[in-house]
């Protein structure tokens, strides 16, 4: 037989075994429709059709945490000069802008009338502040700010734009000699201008909920006529050693008597965090640090 003979003999034959190798397959088990996603996820029939990846179940999603960029989301947050001396008071000021690169103006407030935070501690975790500036009518808003000592400090700008809360961050930096210092043991007290505050031992695990419940005191005996701070009975803040992640913590009520301030969240990772914990009394804000350890 020739050669070109032969080659087509050798081509008909192995369509004959193709085609009896495929209903063989399809005896055995059906072909299903397929949805072969371009970026290389195979759905299948009924499957997901976002185009991302698979996601791992609900239970073991770590909550997301806010502050690790200039943007987040639609938003992008721009300081006008990140640069301030020591112990020197002036205007910081601020805008935040959207997607359009408009700047905005339109913040949603929370309990409290308040429509932005802006909380400013040292990468370090020492010299926190927590102010509220103002917005002039082009956006742009504005505070008095100092910083008490030399080296990287963070800004942290919280707030809520059509129902969606937002935390922005950015490194502000103070000229001298920087000398971190270490962060403090984890804590069960804390005493603030006579003031003892107390946290109940907490059972803290990453990505579970916490509740979180602090007592105050003066002198050894509750006190009970806390006033309430930005429509609450206190405002807690907590952030990551590490990279300073933020965590804005709500109080389960508004007002109400006792000594007890009551708060629920989630921590994203295991860590050291350092809580913030603000509550009034005789007109006073007073700032009550601890640190916690989360664990897996």
């Amino acid at each position: 037989m020739s050669v070109p003979g032969r080659l087509a003999v050798f081509t008909l034959g192995l369509g004959v075994v193709f085609a009896t190798a495929t209903a063989v397959g399809r005896a055995v088990d059906p072909v299903h429709d397929e949805v072969v996603d371009p970026m290389g996820q195979d759905h299948g029939e009924g499957g997901d059709r976002s185009g991302g990846a698979h996601e791992a179940p609900a239970s073991h999603q770590m909550p997301s945490v806010g502050g690790l960029s200039v943007a987040d989301g639609a938003l992008r947050l721009e300081v006008d000069d990140p640069f301030l001396a020591v112990g020197t008071s002036r205007s910081f000021e601020f805008r935040i802008f959207d997607s359009n690169a408009e700047v905005v103006t339109e913040f949603d407030p929370e309990q409290g009338g308040v429509a932005l935070h802006l909380v400013v501690v040292g990468r370090d975790l020492s010299g926190f502040q927590h102010l509220h500036p103002t917005m002039a009518a082009d956006g742009t808003w504005s505070t008095s700010l100092a910083l008490a000592s030399p080296g990287a400090h963070r800004a942290f700008v919280d707030v809520t734009v059509d129902g969606r809360p937002h935390t922005l961050g950015v490194d502000l930096f103070a000229p001298g000699d920087f000398a971190p210092q270490p962060l403090p043991a984890p804590a069960l007290t804390a005493t603030v201008d006579g003031y003892e505050v107390r946290l109940a031992r907490p059972d803290l695990i990453a990505g579970g909920e916490a509740a979180l419940s602090f007592s105050v005191s003066r002198g050894g005996v509750p006190v009970t006529d806390l006033e309430p701070y930005l429509g609450a009975r206190g405002h807690l803040v907590g952030l990551r050693q590490g990279d300073l992640a933020y965590l804005h913590l709500h109080p389960e009520e508004a007002a109400g008597a006792g000594d007890t301030i009551s708060f629920r969240g989630s921590f994203p990772s295991p860590s050291a965090y350092r809580l913030f914990l603000q509550f009034q009394h005789e007109g006073v804000v007073r700032t009550a640090p601890v640190t916690v350890e989360v664990l897996r």
